[in-house]
């Protein structure tokens, strides 16, 4: 059999933080466990804790490659099994018990730990606790006690999840559910196993640190430098394996993926509180560089495509429609945005079409939910069976004359973003037409925050993210995710109740709860989302939800500009890459057949490729 070896002279280039060694090689005498190839994934992620809120939608891409939870869905949006070994529902309605109970498959954590049930018990616990902040406590509202958890009245302990066997997960519902559309909402990130002694060595900050990250995917993330701007991600070798009787790659192929981020110097951020090493990671990455490097075929996935070359590569693109719309959040809480005639009148001055033209991979937002998410009645889109809510063109003097009525006539506010070249073009756009309304818009491009995680060891928060956890901006651009593929989670999260922010226990708070980070709170709509949480029946609740978001959209504490795209190119070479409906890419079956493995090779030196 041929020896196989790698003919690549740069780094992988994925999205995230960094790593190790260029030309592909391997350490001189190792042994052959498989393909290495280079790719650029994503941007940076700045955490790898999947029950965060992320405001970018990049952290999806790296985590579904990392994680791995009961269910994963199929092209059509279909529950498939991943972890889940066996499904059984008990159903009593003499005694009012509804039960999930899911036999787990057995495989480990990236340390060689076995994972069990009460893996995936502390993770949903954790999201549920009344005093954590997550969005993604929506996708278990249907669990027994979860609300009155979430809300403080009962103990965490209370929650309808339990692991009556190592392997085995049983789930109580308050009543009978729709137990497909439920399985749906757990093949979500968020509701990925989460170990708890390894969370516990750093509640806040473990997600940064990858030394000791521990992860249940196909992939676990090896090693990270962000002085030189590097990452190695590597087959997690524990992976559903049973070590003593199984191949290396029977469930996953590659061995190796070495990433590094170019980074666009010219635009780093210029910070006196951030050392120079990694004020150099943190600038934006060059994507014109990397699109070059991908032409010359020294990357073979190039997951993001600059502005200046999409419609010219359009037709060898892979594009679909993204688990997002990227929108701008309005502080509710600023005087300037209290009215929500203001806010409705900045929605209606863009021209969302002219701004997804420019963007090329994007649609123009007609709503908050995004195209991939399902209706639930006929597995149609929620989009398609609802129509839109938004108008894609601007209404100038619609916009002035609800200004006038407001009694509002301009005012100075800052929109803050990430900086990269697609989100300066979108800021740029949406400030020359608000600026027709006579507002004086700050353009701010959001640096991200070091911070010390221990004695001498920092890591970065980002911008944009610290930003939304702390609520401290006028107006933020982020991506809003839908969670999954149910529209109830991403309109829930505007509710005072059930947004899953909790209760605020900060002395004199009155133990309050804590609303989306808009600051959004209004009981009319409040009662729509408790409407929909008690309809069980998904026709119904999908009526109810379509008002639900008719209302939101007049409201307008979240402005939607696009429908996002998730999009990349692939060399011929690269063989047996598939994409989850979520917007990841699937690398368990890749190959590269160019690839050959030479043991003497020298770590850095040339290469060239295999005949």
């Amino acid at each position: 059999m041929m020896k196989r070896v790698i003919a690549l002279a740069l780094c992988l280039i994925m999205t995230v933080l960094a790593l190790a060694s260029c030309n592909g090689s391997i350490e001189p005498g190792a042994e052959d466990k498989g393909v290495i190839f280079n790719a650029y994934i994503t941007g940076d992620v700045p955490s790898f804790d999947p029950g965060k809120d992320f405001t970018d939608e990049s952290a999806v891409k790296v985590l579904g490659m990392i994680y791995e939870g009961l269910f994963r869905l199929d092209a059509k949006g279909n529950a498939i099994k991943a972890l889940a070994k066996d499904v059984k529902v008990i159903e009593d309605d003499i005694k009012n018990e509804y039960i999930m109970q899911i036999t787990l498959k057995e495989t480990k954590w990236s340390d060689g730990n076995a994972l069990t049930a009460d893996d995936f018990v502390y993770a949903w616990k954790r999201i549920m606790k009344s005093n954590y902040e997550s969005t993604a406590a929506a996708l278990l509202y249907d669990v027994k006690n979860a609300r009155a958890v979430k809300a403080g009245d009962v103990s965490v302990d209370e929650l309808g999840v339990s692991a009556p066997g190592t392997y085995l997960l049983e789930i109580s519902f308050e009543g009978k559910i729709d137990y497909e559309n439920f399985k749906k909402n757990l093949a979500s990130l968020a509701l990925v196993p989460l170990r708890e002694s390894a969370v516990a060595k750093d509640v806040n900050n473990w997600g940064r640190r990858h030394a000791t990250l521990v992860t249940n995917g196909p992939f676990a993330i090896k090693a990270i430098d962000i002085s030189e701007g590097t990452m190695r991600i590597e087959r997690n070798a524990y992976y559903r394996r049973d070590t003593a009787e199984d191949k290396l790659d029977r469930y996953v192929r590659p061995f190796r993926m070495n990433v590094t981020f170019i980074k666009d110097t010219e635009a780093q951020f210029k910070s006196d509180y951030i050392d120079k090493k990694l004020v150099e990671y943190m600038a934006p990455d060059d994507i014109e560089a990397i699109y070059e490097k991908y032409v010359a075929g020294e990357v073979l996935y190039l997951g993001d495509i600059p502005l200046s070359k999409r419609a010219e590569v359009a037709k060898d693109a892979h594009v679909t429609d993204a688990n997002s719309t990227y929108s701008y959040l309005f502080n509710t809480n600023n005087e300037l945005f209290s009215d929500y005639r203001v806010r409705k009148a900045l929605s209606m001055a863009i021209d969302r079409q002219a701004i997804a033209d420019a963007v090329v991979y994007a649609d123009a937002a007609t709503g908050l939910i995004a195209n991939t998410v399902y209706n639930n009645v006929k597995g149609d889109s929620f989009r398609k069976v609802n129509g839109g809510v938004l108008n894609v063109t601007a209404d100038i003097d619609g916009a002035k004359a609800l200004l006038k009525e407001a009694g509002v006539k301009g005012g100075n506010f800052t929109l803050a973003y990430r900086q990269n070249e697609v989100e300066q073009l979108v800021a740029e756009k949406v400030a020359d037409a608000w600026k027709q309304l006579g507002f004086d818009v700050t353009l701010k491009a959001v640096a991200p925050t070091k911070i010390e995680v221990e004695e001498d060891r920092f890591a970065y928060v980002d911008g944009v993210q610290n930003a939304y956890e702390t609520r401290t901006f006028d107006v933020l651009a982020v991506d809003v995710s839908m969670l999954g593929i149910d529209a109830f989670a991403p309109l829930a999260v505007y509710s005072t109740e059930l947004s899953g922010s909790g209760i605020d226990m900060t002395p004199g708070a009155d133990y309050a709860f804590k609303t989306h980070a808009t600051g959004f709170s209004d009981a009319e709509y409040d009662a729509l989302i408790d409407s929909a949480l008690a309809e069980k029946n998904i026709a119904k609740r999908s009526a109810i939800l379509a008002e639900a978001e008719k209302y939101l959209m007049d409201k307008m504490p979240v402005m939607p500009i696009l429908f996002n795209k998730d999009f990349y190119l692939v060399s011929g070479e690269l063989k047996g890459l598939e994409t989850s409906y979520l917007g990841y890419r699937m690398f368990d079956d890749v190959d590269y057949p160019a690839y050959v493995y030479v043991p003497e090779e020298i770590p850095g030196a040339e290469t060239t490729a295999a005949e």
